[in-house]
């Protein structure tokens, strides 16, 4: 029995800049995942998204991963992992090449074309997050399976997510030191919208917007397909750290108090305590109500701008999703709504439900789910490789095509 689990398991890894988190699903239980465990370590190396310490980080990925383990009850050592920052770029193209005559197309074809996608749309030092939006064409008419069939000539459409191989080259050291292989890279966004959004939502259109700690993150889903995407270097944590200064107090004083009053009117005054950790600061509400909306206003307009460039000719019935951490802010919603006078609501991790009160904390595993639902239907086969200076793809990635 032990066996038939370990086969069936998919771990996701998320690399966030407050916290690792891990969750293990069992995807051999029947038509919906059964989660197996998570594990959690407060980030270290981390900022913004991007690693920056490798050695660090894998510190804290170690303990995730082996409290997962624990959880689970089952080994592992790939992951599915999101890959975060404000420098990924979305860019759009296609390709085409000449079929031998009498040729069936194999999968090796169809992996070659994508990779000499990747090398002729990729700019110079970069490295592929994740392709989507993948589509293949056989004499110019679109098909779903290409894999079998004969043709004159094979093409592809697709999206291709890239960052600067720099910081892909700091996650792969961070999980080269922890004996972690890697089954596929993926944008962290999209990893989230996997693990709140329903299927009907991602067919009628919606957008989702992940509030971590350090990036506010923004995607646009219609027709399950990818149409935009944008990422914002300011996120909750940078509430907490306005309110720190602003108060004079500790982080986690004001992280309290921020979780506490959110964005409600705050009659009279506040307590916290001072940094000197003797005493009591007393500081009018209204001017925590102030800083706390001040810096949401600022993640509300980044939204609104990405919604304004959509141009979204018709209304958007799948209307917006808020996930994350900074999700949670009393009263978010429905600031957000008459904001963007779009309906939203809070996204939930789809295996947990809404009623996640026996777990206040069940909101950091949503983008590990994500992943790991992800690779549970998923199997994009091209992830990691990278672009150089002098051309071509590294042949150290290519170990990562499935």
């Amino acid at each position: 029995m032990a066996g038939t689990i370990q086969r069936d398991v998919t771990a996701g890894l998320d690399i966030g800049t407050s916290g690792i988190a891990v969750a293990v699903l069992n995807r051999g239980c029947g038509p919906k995942p059964e989660p197996l465990g998570y594990g959690f370590c407060p980030s270290m190396g981390v900022e913004k998204g991007r690693v920056i310490d490798p050695e660090d980080t894998a510190t804290a990925v170690k303990k995730a991963v082996n409290d997962a383990r624990v959880a689970a009850g089952v080994p592992f050592s790939s992951v599915y992992v999101n890959v975060d920052g404000p420098d990924i770029v979305a860019r759009n193209d296609s390709v085409k090449q000449a079929i031998a005559r009498r040729q069936v197309i194999e999968r090796h074809d169809l992996h070659k074309l994508q990779l000499h996608f990747c090398e002729t749309i990729l700019p110079a030092n970069w490295s592929v997050v994740q392709l989507v939006n993948i589509k293949f064409y056989i004499d110019g008419k679109h098909v779903t399976r290409p894999q079998g069939c004969r043709g004159r000539e094979l093409g592809l459409s697709a999206t291709v997510l890239a960052i600067p191989s720099k910081q892909m080259d700091q996650i792969c050291q961070c999980l080269r030191n922890v004996d972690l292989q890697v089954n596929q890279t993926a944008v962290g966004p999209l990893a989230a919208a996997q693990a709140v959004l329903s299927g009907v939502e991602r067919q009628l259109g919606v957008i989702c917007v992940d509030i971590g700690a350090g990036l506010t993150k923004t995607v646009f889903i219609n027709h399950d397909m990818l149409y935009h995407l944008s990422i914002f270097p300011v996120g909750a944590g940078h509430i907490t750290a306005d309110l720190a200064v602003g108060l004079h107090t500790s982080l986690e004083a004001a992280e309290k108090v921020k979780m506490e009053y959110g964005l409600g009117v705050i009659n009279g005054h506040v307590q916290v305590p001072n940094l000197s950790g003797a005493g009591y600061n007393t500081v009018p509400g209204e001017l925590v109500h102030k800083i706390i909306r001040s810096r949401i206003e600022e993640i509300l307009d980044f939204v609104k701008q990405f919604i304004e460039k959509l141009k979204l000719e018709a209304s958007l019935p799948g209307g917006i999703v808020l996930t994350g951490g900074g999700a949670r802010l009393v009263g978010l919603p429905e600031l957000a709504q008459d904001y963007w006078m779009i309906p939203v609501r809070r996204g939930y991790n789809m295996l947990l439900g809404e009623d996640v009160s026996d777990n206040e904390n069940a909101y950091r595993y949503t983008t590990a789910v994500g992943l790991a639902l992800g690779g549970t239907g998923q199997r994009q086969v091209t992830c990691g490789v990278r672009r150089i200076v002098e051309g071509g793809l590294v042949g150290r990635f290519k170990s990562w095509l499935r």
